[in-house]
């Protein structure tokens, strides 16, 4: 399944796939504030405070979590990708289904 959409009555997250049929429904309060800042391919990344939470987009549970004092600013997520700005370094982490890891970073 791939996301193509996720919309946000203030209370949950409702995600649609690549044929725009709603795949999940989830509350935002299960993650914290779970205020979203983007998504990727199969995932969600929301912020709760000073905490990323990676959540798979399918079945709503979480794939790993990030603190912003470890990885700064959240910039985008693509695909499986997820881009963050640290200081004036840009760190990329891979998003899959069992973790996140980083892959590679620049500065910039």
């Amino acid at each position: 399944m791939t996301v193509s959409d996720v919309s946000n009555d203030g209370n949950s997250y409702t995600v649609y796939d690549e044929s725009c049929r709603e795949v999940n429904r989830f509350y935002a309060s299960n993650y914290g504030n779970g205020e979203m800042r983007g998504f990727g391919e199969h995932f969600l990344v929301l912020q709760d405070n000073d905490t990323f939470v990676i959540v798979n987009a399918e079945n709503g549970q979480e794939i790993g979590r990030l603190y912003s004092s470890s990885v700064g600013q959240f910039k985008h997520a693509n695909g499986r990708l997820m881009v963050f700005k640290n200081g004036s370094k840009l760190v990329v982490y891979e998003v899959n289904y069992s973790g996140v890891s980083e892959i590679s970073s620049r500065y910039g």
